[in-house]
């Protein structure tokens, strides 16, 4: 089934839509949910809340990139249960640690759209790294994989993983200095 065919289950409110997603998704989304959560009871919560949020986001939604919208959407559930339940894999903290230095300070509403234009800034340097480096700071810094199986999904030492994630840290924090948001 085709991203739009599923898009339009969900419009149509068919009661095929979440089991037509969780067929086509069903995997992946708990690989991303699992790099996030430690306890697979806390996984299965994650996916039905987002199945959910899926189902109430469509309508008006109409993404176009369903399969990485449907990645954020489990993230940022995965993220929330996590806080909530305080059960993460150490992987999180870890890599919220090292980018940590990357990123400006402020937490409250008045910096929404800075925040935005943050987002936009990071999006726009990571599209400007080659495939290799882009995949490994994806691996580590979105998905939560430790470096070690980010070194390994993409055949590389550990060593030079650490290395390639080093300098594409200090390349990003030059080019948010760069910007004025640090």
């Amino acid at each position: 089934m085709t991203d739009p065919e599923l898009i339009a289950l969900f419009s149509a409110r068919s009661e095929d839509a979440i089991p037509a997603l969780n067929s086509q998704y069903g995997p992946y989304c708990r690989a991303v949910a699992s790099r996030l959560l430690s306890d697979p009871r806390d996984v299965d919560e994650c996916l039905n809340d987002s199945f959910l949020a899926v189902w109430r986001a469509i309508p008006p939604a109409q993404p176009e990139h369903f399969k990485g919208w449907l990645a954020a959407i489990v993230r940022h559930r995965a993220l929330a249960l996590g806080r909530e339940n305080s059960r993460r894999p150490p992987t999180v903290d870890e890599a919220a640690l090292e980018l940590v230095s990357c990123l400006p300070p402020g937490d409250g509403p008045e910096e929404e759209a800075a925040r935005r234009a943050l987002l936009d800034a990071v999006a726009r340097f990571l599209r400007a790294q080659p495939k290799e480096i882009r995949a490994a700071f994806l691996r580590r810094y979105w998905y939560g994989d430790r470096v070690e199986d980010a070194a390994r999904r993409l055949g590389w030492s550990v060593s030079k993983t650490k290395s390639v994630l080093f300098r594409t840290r200090n390349r990003l924090r030059a080019q948010l200095q760069k910007e004025g948001f640090l």
